[in-house]
């Protein structure tokens, strides 16, 4: 306990830029902690807002292939009662034995001579065609109590062998359960054990169209992967659980399979109002309606499937709240470390003086209120001194033994003054050549030593302008200069320095320096989201082994890289503002080389297009 209280005395209760860089950190805390949790709260409002609406799409699209569906089965239906040809088969079929049936078709075969006789099976496999989802149709006949399988392959009769009492339980089933996971058929052999739950069937009872008698049953059996190859064609990433349900609650299809053929235990609590419903979690809901079908599309997501997407985010606004409550330390307690060494120093030199050190001075940079307080304490030991001097010590004679040690230091605007007078002689003198180099000379120096390093295009082309100036006067009009920047892209940013190596590589490597007619040309344009800059020249251009090798390196071959590096080829300037690029804008922009031996080279660089200030 002594030591923390005698910690509290010496660096706290007597510290007073302590106190002040605790009270400020904790202000700080608080704030950074108050801006990261509305941060927070601002994107998982966000991340609730669209995996919920993305849940929507998706219940969306499987609405859409549902009604599809029962409108498809409908058309169907309507075909054969408004064509009397096809009812009369349809009636004729489920009123007769099939054999007779089938002499009956044989009999219209020949008294119509018709090549194709339109029958109810034609238009059953017709539709079996044209809708991908179905997997079987039956049609079963209650006075003949026997039901046709209709499958894309083939169709298989059946009779029931069964008692009268599981046919009646049968019909009462379908006609109960419109839709259901299972084809209940009538026979022993087809019951819903062992049935398959990728299944979902549609069920719809015929009448006799001029007795309106109850005939037989349509049932029309889908299978559910259908539903899922729809979905992943339609909307690839499914955002929450989606669920088939009908009217009854019984869920025909579930994305995530585990409540496919039950009925499903929250039927009530979806149609709640509250923003979070309680089911096996706190979920948000989406329910559609589809058409007349009797069926609805629940969309589920999950307060689980929420907090997964913004896990990392809570972790990441953690570290960067740290990141800044440091930072934020960190300066303010430098900040106040420097105050405290100049209130330090006051207190020595009155230290000094007490012990009797009159000639004490406190040397104090800035000009603040300690810069005021140690000019008054400066006057004040002035005088004190001069009373003494005067009052007792007037025979001494005062030793004025202080050595002034005066650093020099080479100044940028020294050499700058220099290289202007350099140029003023030469243009005395005659030498304007000589004094437009120098000029030329002092203009990139003091571009270079600038500290900035972004720089606008236009300002990174005048650079190399400048410089190619100084080559064009050395080399008496042997090279001819074009520059065109696109007025859209003159004030965009551009990393320092990197048009200039490219421009030199050409003058120590492609240069011909007997010839007459060397040309290089700089053009800066833009190409939608990006800036082209092109730097071609009629140089001597490059050994096609040697491109081949500066292409691989480009490419990112190591290896390659390594050992071009320790030969010291031309490549290395170009490899340098390459990797620069791609440091700082990323690995979709560089540059790339082009050339022919004898014919030139053209390098040609992009850059994203950003903004003046921006990188």
């Amino acid at each position: 306990m002594s030591k923390i209280r005698r910690f509290y005395l010496n660096h706290v209760k007597r510290k007073m830029f302590n106190k002040i860089i605790l009270l400020y950190s904790a202000v700080m805390m608080m704030l950074f902690a108050t801006a990261a949790v509305m941060v927070y709260q601002y994107q998982v409002q966000r991340t609730i807002r669209e995996e919920t609406d993305a849940n929507m799409k998706t219940a969306q699209v499987l609405s859409i292939y549902l009604n599809r569906q029962y409108e498809n089965i409908q058309n169907t239906i309507q075909q054969i009662y408004g064509d009397a040809t096809l009812s009369d088969d349809l009636v004729y079929f489920l009123n007769n034995p099939y054999e007779n049936y089938l002499g009956h078709r044989l009999n219209q075969f020949a008294e119509t001579n018709e090549q194709r006789l339109r029958s109810y099976s034609t238009l059953v496999k017709n539709y079996m065609e044209l809708e991908p989802g179905a997997k079987r149709v039956s049609i079963y006949s209650y006075p003949r109590k026997f039901g046709m399988n209709f499958e894309r392959e083939q169709q298989q009769l059946q009779y029931e062998s069964g008692s009268g009492e599981s046919w009646n339980n049968w019909l009462m089933m379908r006609r109960a359960y419109t839709w259901d996971t299972v084809s209940h058929g009538p026979n022993s052999n087809i019951s819903t054990k062992g049935a398959s739950t990728s299944m979902y069937s549609y069920s719809r009872e015929l009448q006799d169209p001029w007795t309106l008698d109850r005939i037989g049953m349509l049932i029309v059996d889908f299978d559910s992967k259908q539903l899922t190859n729809w979905l992943d064609s339609r909307v690839p990433a499914t955002h929450g659980q989606m669920l088939v349900m009908t009217s009854m609650g019984k869920v025909l299809y579930d994305s995530t399979g585990e409540y496919v053929g039950q009925i499903y235990p929250y039927r009530y609590e979806i149609n709640s109002t509250d923003k979070w419903v309680s089911l096996d979690e706190p979920s948000k809901i989406n329910i559609l309606d589809t058409g007349n079908a009797g069926l609805s599309v629940v969309g589920i997501v999950s307060k689980s499937t929420i907090e997964a997407s913004t896990g990392s985010l809570k972790t990441t606004l953690i570290l960067v709240t740290l990141l800044f409550f440091i930072a934020s330390f960190v300066l303010t307690a430098t900040v106040m470390r420097r105050y405290s060494k100049k209130i330090r120093r006051i207190i020595v030199s009155m230290s000094r003086i007490g012990e009797g050190d009159l000639s004490t001075r406190i040397q104090m940079p800035g000009e603040d209120e300690l810069k005021q307080i140690s000019q008054r304490f400066n006057d004040m030991c002035e005088r004190l001194e001069q009373y003494i001097d005067k009052m007792y010590t007037s025979e001494i004679k005062q030793k004025h033994a202080e050595l002034v040690a005066l650093q020099s230091q080479i100044n940028p605007h020294f050499l700058y003054n220099t290289l202007e007078s350099i140029r003023m002689k030469a243009y005395s003198e005659g030498a304007r050549d000589v004094g437009k180099m120098v000029y030329s000379l002092s203009v990139m120096f003091k571009n270079m030593v600038k500290k900035d390093t972004v720089v606008t295009i236009k300002e990174e082309i005048e650079m190399c302008s400048i410089y190619l100036d100084l080559l064009q006067i050395r080399y008496e009009g042997r090279l001819e200069v074009e520059t065109y920047i696109e007025p859209c892209v003159s004030g965009c940013s551009i990393i320092k320095l990197l048009i200039q190596p490219i421009v030199e590589n050409y003058i120590v490597h492609g240069f011909r320096s007997l010839d007459d007619d060397n040309r290089v040309s700089i053009h800066a344009v833009r190409d939608g989201g990006r800036v082209i800059i092109t730097v071609k020249d009629n140089g001597t251009g490059i050994a096609p082994e040697r491109l081949k090798e500066i292409h691989q390196m480009l490419s990112g071959s190591s290896h390659l890289s390594s050992n071009l590096m320790e030969k010291s080829t031309p490549s290395i300037g170009l490899i340098n503002v390459h990797d620069r690029i791609r440091m700082n804008y990323g690995e979709d922009y560089g540059i790339a080389v082009f050339s022919e031996p004898g014919e030139g080279a053209e390098i040609r660089v992009e850059i994203p297009m950003l903004k003046e200030g921006i990188l």
